[in-house]
């Protein structure tokens, strides 16, 4: 498959090498039936990367939001922001959260707003949804659906609690499962599906009169159509021992679900009192291939948060990626200086950006939330410079080869930053004149800097031949290749 850019958010693009075992003639014995008898030998690594790591880079919080009546997750869709939400009895507060569990509705709508710049907020389109015996609406999501009929193109997700004598089906085929596949907090008591309302424009919702699974889905969740998989996916909250984890579950058919399973968890490096309250799923702007989560941890005995990074080449396995929180809560006073949310999804944001939204507060997590408590909750954006999610570095000397690519044009562009003592050199195994050691010096800070060996910009390769890079690093972080 041809390649039009490499991100550096896991080890997939970097081979890991090997050793040769070498005669004192040079002769390469492998490791099984060597001539006899035994002889000394010497070890040469080939291809074998050394001296780097990646690091996860902070986020730089770009202002608050204006006039936002939605909550986590914002989508660029037609050259503008858009998220959905939902109004109970006229009120988006009791569309989700603690205060969503009212016994008294009146109406549910869905409520749409869009902004030019992710700051202005347009007036909300309304559109009220049938949903008898519902009530404590949370977990709410929307995704555009490429693989359904054009009347339910777009999917408004959301967790409710349904009345004792409805879905009964539903609830005698939950509770027939296994226990791993069940959720404690669902009971014949407490009763929570998954639910959709769809919508051919935005605009005018129908709600789905079943819930397509039964989950207690609150606070968090992420439905997508993945493509490779040609499969439904979610990502979702669950419990274990009483903490929050993330699972995961998939679906051929939209009213037919796996059991979640779950694929992330407190790392028993973290504090105990530490819970994976966000899932923050969020493939690359137009590279789709490289999916990302951005959660947020919870720390129960501060009730303060963080946000890391991870990263999966597949969506079932994950890692986080080393260096640290991405994004904190602000300095003392800010108006997120106690607690952050992430949000969803990154985002294009101007012309050399990518972006999250999230929500902070000077409040607790707990706090006991009055009126004046809601009303200082606020959303902003966190932007990373585009590409720069995540590096791959070194502090002193390093090296790498990459898999054999495809380029899709015959220039090497480089996204990286190295001090005036650094350097970048990087060239094309086995291509004479294309060596790192014939690459004119890489400093500085370049989002897009064209890669010369003797001033001569072209790869030097037939069309249609796969290339290996080799990237020499010396005190340098590189962010992406691209081929142009």
């Amino acid at each position: 498959m041809t390649r039009k850019k490499i991100l550096f958010t896991d080890w997939r693009d970097i081979q890991c090498g090997a050793v040769a075992w070498l005669t004192a003639e040079g002769d390469h014995y492998r490791v099984s039936t060597p001539p006899e008898p035994q002889v000394p030998m010497r070890a040469e690594p080939r291809l074998v990367p050394r001296g780097i790591r990646l690091q996860a880079q902070p986020a730089h919080k770009a202002g608050k939001m204006e006039s936002y009546g939605g909550w986590g997750r914002v989508i660029f869709d037609g050259e503008q922001h858009r998220t959905w939400y939902i109004e109970v009895n006229g009120v988006s507060m009791l569309g989700s959260g603690s205060v969503a569990h009212t016994d008294t509705i009146t109406s549910v709508a869905i409520c749409g707003i869009k902004s030019r710049d992710g700051y202005q907020w347009s007036e909300p389109t309304r559109s009220e949804i049938n949903v008898p015996g519902q009530r404590g609406f949370d977990g709410m999501t929307f995704f555009i659906d490429p693989h359904a009929p054009e009347s339910q193109r777009y999917k408004f997700i959301y967790c409710a609690q349904f009345e004792k004598d409805m879905f009964q089906s539903h609830l005698t085929e939950y509770f027939n499962r296994q226990p791993r596949h069940r959720d404690d907090r669902i009971s014949g008591e407490r009763r929570f599906g998954m639910f959709a309302a769809v919508s051919p424009d935005g605009v005018n919702w129908t709600a789905l009169p079943e819930p397509f699974m039964l989950h207690p889905s609150d606070t968090d969740t992420t439905v997508l159509w993945n493509e490779t998989l040609e499969r439904y996916v979610m990502y979702t909250r669950m419990m274990r021992n009483g903490r929050r984890w993330i699972g995961r579950a998939e679906a051929e058919h939209f009213m037919h679900w796996t059991p979640v399973v779950p694929i992330i968890w407190p790392r028993l490096d973290d504090p105990p009192d530490y819970d994976f309250y966000l899932n923050g799923y969020s493939p690359y702007p137009e590279l789709p291939e490289y999916q990302l989560m951005i959660p947020m941890l919870y720390h129960r005995y501060t009730e303060r948060s963080e946000v890391r990074l991870y990263s999966s080449e597949d969506g079932i396995a994950w890692n986080q990626i080393p260096g640290g929180p991405i994004l904190t809560p602000g300095e003392l006073g800010e108006w997120d200086c106690e607690f952050i949310c992430t949000g969803k999804d990154l985002q294009p944001f101007g012309t050399d950006k990518v972006a999250i939204p999230y929500s902070g507060t000077i409040y607790p997590h707990k706090f006991p939330r009055w009126s004046p408590v809601f009303a200082a909750a606020g959303m902003g954006w966190a932007c990373w410079q585009k590409d720069r999610l995540c590096a791959v570095t070194t502090d002193n000397e390093g090296e790498f080869w990459t898999i054999p690519i495809l380029p899709s044009g015959r220039q090497i562009r480089l996204n990286f930053r190295a001090p005036m003592a650094g350097n970048i050199g990087v060239g094309i195994e086995g291509v004479a004149g294309r060596s790192a050691s014939d690459c004119d010096p890489l400093t500085g800070d370049w989002s897009d800097r064209v890669v010369t060996w003797n001033s001569e910009s072209d790869i030097n390769v037939p069309e249609g031949k796969p290339i290996v890079l080799h990237v020499k690093l010396r005190a340098a972080e590189l962010f992406s290749v691209a081929f142009e």
